[in-house]
């Protein structure tokens, strides 16, 4: 891309990827607009050249685990204990300490913490050893593949905590999940991203994207949105000028997305308005509900037996 003279580069999704894009990128003073790769480190190493557009897991956590507390005060506190399923990378091993850290100071007993490779081809241990331990909660942070895997092996073995309470994870907010295996994906709550569903643009192209035959994940508004923000900062610099472009990134107030955020506002790169909602699985649909502002659905919790 540097020899080929672009300007700048929006994208990455995977932290591991952005983490060593955008750093190989800053040889090259080239402004790149992360979309949604969540580890921290990736606006932490003071690259002028890096925006990241979402929110990072350090928010997300702290998020995740406020709603996680309320919805369990609001039903009597039934759920005590919690167990971890995350993928070994860079992503899931990053969150899984987070969690570990901030779960015990709510209330919450950790059982255990289980990694898993990415890919997985099967998830039957993992299934296993939840049942054995039979926590109130499962809190799984895993790519799409992985996290369908385990949902069918629980399913098959029959194994119903509470609630699986997802963050970050790449098939929880994922109509084709909730299309391709329903039964599976049933109230399975996430903490994630997502768009606003108050706003018409994002409606409309969510609409277009479906009459497409294609599914409506939380990564195409984050992405289409990042492009929409790159976008105004190159009219704005009113130049292709790498410096101009980088400058005009740090000074965005772009409102023009589709996600719940105010005015873009970066300090050090992050977004410093972005943050996350809560979805669950509703019938053939996903719905929000945190934060109140504009959720359409009250949780379902604890799960119907």
């Amino acid at each position: 891309m540097q020899s080929e003279g672009v300007v700048a580069i929006v994208g990455g999704y995977a932290s591991a990827i952005c983490l060593a894009t955008t750093q190989a990128a800053a040889r090259y003073d080239l402004p790149y607009v992360v979309d949604v790769g969540v580890t921290d480190a990736i606006v932490n190493r003071g690259l002028k050249n890096t925006f990241r557009f979402g929110p990072g897991f350090g928010t997300v956590t702290q998020q995740a685990m406020d709603n996680l507390t309320k919805i369990n005060e609001a039903a009597g506190k039934p759920a005590k204990t919690v167990m971890l399923v995350h993928e070994d990378g860079l992503f899931g091993a990053g969150l899984a300490k987070l969690l570990q850290a901030e779960l015990p100071k709510r209330g919450f007993e950790v059982l255990d913490t289980l990694p898993h490779p990415t890919p997985a081809r099967d998830m039957t241990n993992i299934a296993l050893q939840i049942k054995a331990k039979n926590p109130d909660i499962l809190i799984p942070s895993s790519y799409y593949g992985e996290f369908v895997l385990l949902a069918r092996t629980m399913q098959q073995q029959k194994i119903k905590p509470k609630a699986i309470y997802a963050v970050l994870n790449g098939a929880a907010s994922n109509f084709r999940f909730v299309k391709e295996f329903p039964e599976a994906a049933q109230f399975v709550m996430d903490c994630n991203h997502w768009h606003d569903p108050r706003k018409p643009a994002a409606e409309a192209l969510r609409k277009s994207l479906e009459a497409q035959g294609k599914f409506w994940t939380y990564n195409i508004p984050m992405n289409y949105s990042a492009v929409l923000l790159l976008a105004d900062a190159l009219e704005r610099a009113a130049s292709t000028d790498r410096a101009k472009v980088t400058e005009a990134l740090a000074s965005s107030t772009f409102a023009d997305h589709l996600m719940p955020y105010g005015p873009t506002k970066f300090v050090n790169g992050q977004n410093t308005g972005a943050a996350p909602v809560n979805t669950q699985v509703q019938g053939s649909d996903i719905k929000v509900i945190f934060p109140a502002e504009f959720s359409n659905a009250k949780v379902v919790f604890p799960v119907p037996a």
